[in-house]
């Protein structure tokens, strides 16, 4: 991925994560991100009874999409497809809380979990420059 896209993904804090549900059923919600470089992945927290932990106990991977820039008049939209997965990586999580210092005490509930996005495809829009600039997988 560019460098000026993960500039970009430095500078935001919050994206839509949809989530295939056991059923097949998509469930989305807004959370906080981080993103780690090498190898290319987002990093997340959440608590282990909200909806979308559901997949992440279920199966090993799931099918999901993130979307980052969805305020009207921002100048960027990332679009993704990829797996999401738990992971007890303390690198990632580290990454995480590094960028989110103000959840360092929350982190040690016993519910809280994280978990990975792994992009397949991506896409990368910036709207500002003529006839749309878009970049993608």
């Amino acid at each position: 991925m560019d460098r000026d896209i993960i500039g970009y993904l430095e500078k935001e804090r919050t994206c839509v994560v949809a989530v295939e549900m056991m059923d097949g059923s998509p469930h989305a919600s807004t959370v906080h991100f981080a993103v780690v470089e090498d190898p290319l992945c987002f990093v997340f927290e959440t608590d282990k009874t909200y909806r979308k932990s559901e997949p992440l106990f279920g199966r090993e991977t799931s099918r999901a999409s993130v979307v980052i820039g969805t305020v009207e008049g921002k100048t960027e939209t990332l679009q993704l497809d990829g797996v999401v997965s738990l992971t007890n990586d303390e690198a990632l999580k580290t990454s995480y809380l590094a960028k989110f210092p103000e959840k360092v005490a929350k982190a040690q509930g016993e519910n809280v979990i994280f978990f990975t996005f792994t992009p397949m495809w991506w896409r990368f829009t910036e709207w500002t420059k003529e006839g749309k600039k878009i970049r993608t997988t």
